[in-house]
C-alpha cells in the first residue's frame, strides 16, 4: 500500500507552536541552532520540537549501549507533533513531555527489547516509542495512552496555510501537495496520478 505525501515538517511546527500558544505557553525561537527546532518558554525553560509524519517518536543514539546519549536530551521539555491522522494535512496533536520521563521510556523501552534477544548485530543506535497499540514492538507501544496527560488541548490545523513567524517557513511546494491530496480524495485517485501545474503570470 502506497502511504500518502508527507505533511511538510514546516506545517507541523508550526501547529506545535499554535497549540503551545493556546495552552499559555508560547515559545520563542533559539538563536545560534540553525534548523534545529529548539526554542525557550516564557520562564526560561527549554523545549526541543521534534515532528514526525508517522505516529512515533525516533531517538537516535551516540552508541547502541544501555548509557548512550540520546539526541532528545540537553533540554527542559520535548514537544513532540504529529498529525492526527498519519501522513494526512489536518488537525495535529502535540505532546509537551517532561525530557527526562522520555529519555527513562525510550532508555526503558529499548532495554526491554533488547532482554528478548532480538535480532541484531548489536548496532542499533536508532531507537523508537509508538503511540499506537498496535506497534511492533510491545514493550514501545501505546504512548498514546501512556502519554495522555502531556498532550496539549486546544486544536491546530496544517492545511491552514498559516505558519508562525517563528517557524520561518511556508512554500508553494507545500500548498500544491495539500491541494494535490485533497483532489486525489474527491477524484478516488492515488495522490501520484495528480498532477498540477503553476503558471505565473505577470
Amino acid at each position: 500500500m502506497t502511504k500518502t505525501p508527507r505533511v511538510d515538517n514546516d506545517a507541523l511546527l508550526a501547529a506545535g507552536l499554535e497549540l503551545m500558544k493556546q495552552n499559555g505557553k508560547p515559545l520563542t525561537k533559539q538563536l545560534g541552532f540553525g534548523r534545529a527546532m529548539m526554542y525557550t518558554l516564557a520562564n526560561g525553560e527549554t523545549v526541543r520540537v521534534r515532528t514526525c509524519n508517522d505516529h512515533i517518536l525516533i531517538v537516535v543514539a551516540d552508541q547502541p549501549s544501555g548509557e548512550a546519549r540520546l539526541n532528545i536530551e540537553g533540554t527542559d521539555w520535548l514537544l513532540v507533533v504529529m498529525p492526527e491522522i498519519e501522513r494526512t494535512p489536518g488537525k495535529a496533536r502535540a505532546y509537551l513531555v517532561p525530557t527526562d520521563v522520555a529519555v527513562e521510556a525510550v532508555r526503558t523501552a529499548h532495554k526491554e527489547w533488547l532482554d528478548t534477544d532480538p535480532n541484531t548485530k548489536g548496532a542499533n543506535k536508532t531507537w523508537a516509542l509508538w503511540f499506537c497499540k498496535n506497534a511492533p514492538a510491545n514493550r514501545s507501544n501505546d504512548f498514546e495512552t501512556k502519554w495522555s496527560q502531556y498532550r496539549l488541548q486546544g486544536e491546530a490545523d496544517t492545511k491552514s496555510g498559516s505558519v508562525s513567524e517563528t517557524a520561518d517557513t511556508g512554500n508553494v511546494k507545500t500548498e500544491v501537495e495539500y491541494a494535490r491530496q485533497r483532489i486525489s480524495k474527491a477524484a478516488g485517485v492515488a495522490p501520484d496520478a495528480v498532477k498540477i501545474t503553476i503558471e505565473f503570470g505577470l
